[in-house]
């Protein structure tokens, strides 16, 4: 049910022993074998306020205005008579429910016969209100409605139609994405849309007042359902846009309804008016007389007939505010091009080495950290090394834009090193042992150290085609680390872990395990490195080998039987 206009007590006047009551006339059974099954000891009634001449009890339901002494004497027996009308096996056939028919059958408004009998039962009876409920599709001849009960299928011109028992499977909380498609069988979001208002026959006023209410029932139901979903479901395209259009039909069918009651309300819904008037029904019973034959009774004028006002603008805003959180990226003033303050467009993206936990700093083996952008340049020549503490360059700048090509590029300044990377330099390089020390040494005041041009012929070489591949490596390294980055972080772990386990020895007092050189093995990289103890440990197995090689080949010589010898 909708309740579209409030209900005052002082126009209804329920009295002590006479309630107010709905009518329904299907409720067959106050007046046959059902109601001498269960309340044989109330006498038949003989006036057809609420039911017709010998009926036990009343044809009432909806709604009731009743006095609370009678309310309150009578309720026990409401209960009492729906279970026993529940369960009378007999109850199928005479109660009037379509929905019974067949033995076995529990009746469904067998909580309306307990209501009724309970009522006669205690000598509590009613009196019909015939107007201020009724269906969608009913035409409301006797006055405009208070309450729309939409409990059977109901029809908008030729091409709609509605039942809610169509929907027992509808989800009112599922939030979108919902599924529209089948206007009969939807199953979330909001019951099929009924027409608008605009598009019916103005030609009969009665008949587009009963379509303008069938309308509002359904735009009612939908508006309470966009309410709960704008309170309850997270944004999206869909939610906005369809709770937009329910509540444009919801405003548009109020304003059609209003402008119709506020002609309707001037007229006789009822061909009694003109008889109920020289009576003095008027004055005596305003409340149903200015609802039902304002015309007649000459009250069309003086008094403004109440009109309940809603409003959907504040859940209009929400859904505003809505539309702005799901406005696209691409329609935001700061993403558009030549837009003040707006960031610019980054144009690669950096392959970004990550680090490690501070204050270590490491990069892989003969490479430095990649810088972005660099120019095909030859590598610049040795610099004076920098100031000791100075620090390293930020690990992760924003990308700047490619350098204009020109003939002659100026070289970029060499990167200023860390001690870390010093150390770690000093460990890839092929040395000997003593260089290593001094190299070590430099690292630790910030100096970039040359291996010395005395050493031998084949060490000079591997130590200078090693520093030179040390010093040209930037630029190499870069594409190296940006084909495979995965690659150049297992080299950075594998830089860690050594690193720290030379810093380990060092504390100890042994010498650094250097790792093996890049540009091959030799003779002098084998042998640096290995410590004292493996050195020695090579030495007796080559001391014992040449000891051995004698009796071996004496073994050999060993003359056998039947062998010639000189």
């Amino acid at each position: 049910m909708i309740l579209r206009r409030p209900f005052f007590v002082e126009d209804m006047q329920p009295k002590k022993g006479l309630a107010i009551g709905a009518r329904y006339t299907y409720m067959i059974g106050v007046a046959n074998e059902l109601a001498v099954r269960h309340i044989p000891h109330v006498a038949p009634r003989n006036d057809t306020l609420a039911g017709p001449y010998g009926r036990r009890a009343d044809q009432v339901g909806g709604f009731f205005f009743i006095h609370r002494d009678d309310l309150k004497a009578m309720s026990h027996d409401w209960l009492k008579f729906s279970e026993d009308v529940r369960m009378d096996d007999q109850a199928y056939r005479l109660s009037g429910d379509v929905y019974a028919v067949n033995p076995g059958d529990r009746p469904w408004i067998s909580e309306m016969y307990g209501y009724a009998f309970g009522a006669a039962n205690h000598d509590v009876w009613h009196k019909w209100d015939t107007f201020s409920m009724i269906y969608p599709g009913y035409e409301p001849r006797e006055g405009i409605p208070k309450l729309m009960h939409y409990g059977l299928l109901f029809e908008v011109g030729k091409n709609f139609s509605f039942d809610k028992h169509w929907h027992y499977d509808f989800d009112v909380t599922k939030c979108p994405p919902w599924d529209l498609t089948d206007p009969k069988r939807r199953t979330e979001g909001i019951f099929p849309e009924p027409p608008r208002p605009s598009s019916l026959d103005k030609s009969d006023f009665l008949g587009f007042y009963r379509d303008l209410l069938a309308i509002e029932t359904l735009a009612t139901l939908n508006a309470a359902f966009c309410d709960y979903h704008i309170s309850h479901c997270p944004p999206s395209e869909q939610l906005v846009t369809v709770c937009k259009e329910v509540f444009s039909l919801y405003n548009d069918a109020r304003e059609y309804i209003k402008e119709a009651e506020s002609h309707y309300d001037c007229q006789d819904f009822h061909p009694k008016c003109d008889e109920w008037t020289k009576q003095g029904e008027c004055d005596q019973n305003v409340g149903y007389m200015m609802e039902t034959c304002r015309k007649a009774c000459g009250r069309c004028s003086p008094k403004k007939m109440y009109f309940p006002e809603t409003t959907t603008k504040d859940l209009e805003e929400k859904l505003q505010k809505m539309a702005k959180e799901l406005q696209p990226l691409s329609e935001d003033p700061d993403q558009q091009k030549g837009a003040v303050a707006s960031s610019p467009k980054d144009r690669a993206t950096p392959v970004v080495i990550p680090q490690h936990e501070q204050p270590v700093v490491v990069v892989p083996r003969n490479t430095q950290p990649m810088v972005q952008n660099l120019p095909l340049s030859p590598p610049p020549p040795p610099s004076p090394a920098p100031p000791v503490g100075s620090p390293p360059p930020p690990p992760s700048s924003p990308p700047s834009p490619p350098p204009s090509v020109s003939p002659s590029p100026s070289p970029s300044p060499p990167k200023v090193l860390s001690e870390k990377q010093l150390l770690v330099r000093c460990y890839r390089l092929t040395l000997p042992r003593t260089e290593v020390k001094d190299c070590v040494d430099a690292a630790k005041k910030g100096i970039l150290y040359e291996a010395k041009q005395n050493a031998g012929a084949v060490t000079s070489m591997e130590t200078a085609t090693r520093t030179k591949s040390d010093l040209t490596s930037y630029p190499a390294s870069e594409d190296v680390g940006q084909k495979d980055v995965t690659s150049s972080r297992r080299i950075m772990e594998r830089d860690l872990e050594d690193l720290t386990l030379t810093q380990q020895n060092e504390n100890k007092g042994a010498a650094p395990v250097l790792d093996a050189p890049v540009l091959g093995p030799s003779l002098h990289a084998l042998l640096g490195r290995l410590n004292k103890w493996q050195g020695l440990l090579w030495l007796l197995i080559v001391l014992a080998f040449l000891a051995i090689m004698p009796r071996i080949a004496r073994l050999r010589r060993r003359a056998r039987s039947g062998m010639r010898t000189e």
